[in-house]
């Protein structure tokens, strides 16, 4: 399919999934969404949705699941994600976002999946997104995103398997404290400007099976 998207989704008002990713839908993500309520699923992946994410997402309280990667979005992250409050999958991977990531998802406490990469985001990791101890995949990579990542980094997070941030500009030690997160199995952090030892409590980390630390100042 292709075009806009035609329906007036006011007249849908139960409609609880919407998958329509792998087409080539343009425009706009309809302002008529916001009469869905009972919203539990939003797959548009991989259209040619542009301009920014709507803040109205950040309405439809029973929303759990949102995948908006491969379009053409811009702007910032919707600080009304907030009051997603059942939210346990965001990938807004592969867009044109710019600006920080906002400190407020870290009350987001049933995330498993968290993916930003590929886009234009800037500023410091935000502290309160490695306090979601639901967070089995946590991805950055691809951005501009600078700073020390926090002292405490996987002191909360038991189930994260996967954590991605190759391709940024993040300086400074890397921090003991990843072996507390004693479920991983993928680091990525490659192409940074990481400096000093690698922590020996690394070894731990007994699941971890891919560990990528190329080009850094390590």
């Amino acid at each position: 399919f292709h075009g806009h998207l035609p329906i007036d989704f006011s007249c849908l008002p139960w409609l609880e999934i919407l998958s329509i990713g792998l087409n080539h839908f343009k425009w706009l993500i309809p302002q008529t969404l916001s009469h869905c309520h009972h919203r539990q699923v939003l797959f548009a992946e991989k259209n040619e949705f542009y301009r920014s994410i709507p803040e109205f997402l950040g309405s439809l309280l029973e929303l759990k699941r949102i995948n908006l990667y491969g379009n053409r979005l811009t702007g910032t992250i919707p600080i009304t994600f907030v009051n997603l409050s059942k939210l346990e999958f965001l990938n807004i991977c592969q867009n044109h976002m710019h600006r920080n990531i906002p400190s407020e998802l870290g009350s987001l406490t049933h995330v498993t999946l968290f993916s930003v990469e590929m886009n234009n985001l800037t500023g410091t990791l935000p502290e309160s997104l490695f306090n979601i101890s639901t967070l089995q995949t946590l991805s950055f990579m691809t951005n501009e995103l600078t700073g020390h990542l926090p002292k405490d980094v996987g002191r909360f997070l038991p189930n994260l398997q996967f954590l991605a941030m190759c391709d940024n500009n993040f300086d400074g030690p890397f921090p003991p404290s990843y072996s507390n997160a004693t479920s991983l199995q993928t680091i990525s952090e490659g192409r940074n400007k990481f400096s000093g030892p690698i922590p020996l409590q690394l070894g731990s980390l007994t699941q971890l099976k891919h560990f990528y630390l190329e080009h850094n100042a390590t």
